[in-house]
């Protein structure tokens, strides 16, 4: 046996691989966890539902959490907060106002009641909206033209 293998399977170079081993996988320890903390210091909302987003946040905390390293849960709700779209902007205030933060599990709960609040008031302005720019357009119309509408 001549291959690369073979340093492995040769009984006397025991102590050998183990140390090769060791340095291999510690480098790519390493390596994983500025990736996933990267990651997960970059992750966003944008599109994503807040489900996907809070699921996307665990995923990364469990990946590193396999890598013995841990994230604390003021840690994701920092990260959630800091990533959230800009609509929900009130409801980031209202969490970092707070003496105490929520929990991730409870911030994920308020956030989904929130894009609930922040759908529905999407659909009511789509909807309000074309009659009041016809209200403006019929009263401006009134106002500069002397012949009455009928």
């Amino acid at each position: 046996m001549t291959t690369c293998l073979a340093t492995f399977v040769k009984p006397r170079r025991q102590k050998k691989r183990g140390k090769i081993l060791r340095k291999i996988f510690a480098a790519n320890k390493i390596a994983r966890k500025f990736q996933l903390r990267q990651e997960l210091n970059n992750v966003q909302h944008r599109n994503m539902t807040i489900r996907s987003y809070t699921l996307k946040i665990k995923e990364l905390c469990e990946s590193l959490g396999s890598i013995s390293v841990n994230v604390e849960d003021d840690e994701m709700v920092q990260i959630c907060l800091g990533g959230l779209a800009p609509q929900f902007g009130a409801m980031r205030t209202t969490v970092l106002a707070r003496e105490k933060p929520p929990s991730f599990f409870n911030l994920q709960s308020m956030l989904l009641v929130e894009e609930n609040h922040v759908r529905t008031r999407s659909k009511e302005h789509h909807v309000r909206r074309p009659h009041a720019l016809y209200a403006f357009q019929r009263r401006k119309r009134t106002l500069t033209s002397k012949r009455p509408i009928r």
